[in-house]
């Protein structure tokens, strides 16, 4: 069918008229009234609300090549009825008088189905995801466990609407992800990105859809519960049988084979879509979720920066010449020094390509000769190890550490500079030295000063022999 032949073909021609601002909130009243009443609409009902709500849209609108008549025009209760007639006369209603004679209005399925389409478009508050995996799986529960064939055909068809309910949604969060990229690109003030991403973004893509999908609706939390439960339907051929029945009873296949083997491609669509939803549709809006969040970061750090780096420079320049009508000839002269692709969208490669190592080629071995000091050089460190930190300079420490005592501990030892440091952490490796005249002994803890820390020690003199 044609979609003019299940709509008028006038139908959508107040929505490319001038005044189609004006249509379109009469629109959304015609919906509120239709939504908020009971079966009969009447027309003074719809009359009034047009007329004050849209009071002043009313007495401001131009209505020239309108075929509105002159006493409609004098007043704003006259314009009101025009646009009465006029939306009834396109085929957005019918009109029909009642026992009453009063005149009720009729909105036929067509156009009950474009009302709502056009309000939720135009209302501001974050649409949320139905849960369609839950009701899946309570769909099925509770049918197993009545025990009703009628009742398990009935949940085979809503498990495979609702799984197509989810997968259409999963795709619109995916393209919904692409335009807020599309988005970026006109945005130059931080934060209106910040507005975008925390506001729009995280209120109306990832609350509403996403955060549900991974916590509340989970796919992994239900999958194999409902899987186990078209698993035994499928192995039992009675239970299909009567499924069959029911469903040629309901008139939903010509013949008794054709409802079975529709109950089978659905519950096998579904079991089938269940084992793929993760790697196929939720890792895919994941990673494209988190190249739309490097990309924010990204335009944040651009705007931010813009002044003082050549990355935000060259993206003031970019921008500046391409709202320019008169740049063609300096674009055309910076072509031959800057590559400018054109771009459709901020992406992770958007701006820059990260460079790809090449494959490294094993190379011919180097040998590093490693030459053997000469007599200066071993002059110079046996010097250099008796010189302020030799062995008789730790003799000298440790006994002024000591003094009159027969112990001390680490805190003795004042580790407050690199010279006390050096000497301590010598005299700690000397004390194995058969020449040394203390032992130690290691303590719990360890001893900090000035900003050194050594272990906690103990040393003690050595007994002298007679």
């Amino acid at each position: 069918m044609q979609l003019f032949e299940a709509v008028p073909s006038e139908l959508f021609s107040v929505l490319a008229s001038p005044n189609r601002t004006l249509y379109a909130d009469a629109l959304d009243i015609l919906y509120e009234v239709y939504r908020d009443n009971s079966m009969k609409i009447s027309e003074d009902l719809l009359y009034t609300m047009l007329r004050n709500r849209l009071e002043r849209q009313l007495a401001e609108a131009d209505f020239n090549g309108e075929d509105i008549d002159e006493d409609e025009l004098g007043d704003v209760s006259g314009r009101a009825r025009f646009l009465i007639r006029k939306l009834g006369s396109k085929g957005w209603f019918e009109k029909e008088r009642g026992e009453d004679f009063a005149e009720y209005i009729i909105v036929p399925g067509y156009s009950s189905t474009l009302l709502e389409a056009f309000h939720q478009l135009r209302d501001d508050a974050p649409l949320r995801g139905y849960s369609f995996v839950y009701g899946t799986f309570s769909s099925l529960t509770v049918a197993r466990e009545n025990g009703n064939a009628y009742e398990k055909m009935l949940a085979v068809y809503s498990a495979y609407d609702n799984t197509e309910a989810l997968i259409k949604m999963l795709k619109t969060v995916y393209n919904n992800v692409k335009n807020y990229f599309q988005l970026q690109i006109d945005m130059q003030d931080v934060n209106e990105v910040l507005s975008s991403h925390y506001d729009d973004f995280g209120q109306r893509v990832v609350e509403a859809y996403i955060r549900p999908l991974k916590i509340k609706d989970s796919v992994p939390k239900y999958r194999v519960k409902i899987q186990t439960i078209l698993d035994e339907w499928l192995e039992d051929d009675q239970i299909l049988l009567d499924m069959a029945n029911v469903a040629f009873q309901d008139r939903r296949k010509d013949s008794l084979a054709a409802c079975r083997a529709d109950l089978l491609a659905r519950i096998y669509w579904v079991k089938d879509r269940y084992d793929n939803l993760e790697t196929d549709y939720l890792e895919e809006i994941d990673r494209q979720v988190r190249r739309y969040t490097r990309a924010t970061t990204q335009k944040i750090e651009n705007l931010t920066n813009r002044n003082q780096n050549v990355r935000g420079n060259l993206n003031y320049l970019l921008t500046a010449l391409s709202r320019n009508q008169r740049a063609g000839d300096i674009t055309e002269k910076m072509q031959a020094v800057f590559a400018l692709p054109e771009q459709s969208f901020l992406s992770e490669k958007s701006l820059w390509y990260r460079r790809r190592p090449g494959k490294r080629q094993p190379g011919d071995c180097v040998f590093i000769e490693e030459p053997e000091p000469g007599e200066e050089a071993k002059a110079e460190l046996a010097a250099l190890l008796q010189s302020e930190y030799g062995r008789a300079a730790v003799e000298a420490y440790m006994s002024r550490c000591f003094g009159a005592q027969t112990v001390c501990f680490s805190k003795d030892l004042a580790p407050g500079n690199d010279h006390a440091y050096v000497m301590s952490m010598l005299a700690a490796l000397g004390s194995d030295s058969p020449q040394s005249f203390y032992t130690i002994e290691d303590l719990p803890g360890s001893f900090s000063s000035g900003g050194y820390t050594i272990p906690q020690l103990k040393f003690a003199r050595k007994e002298r022999r007679k």
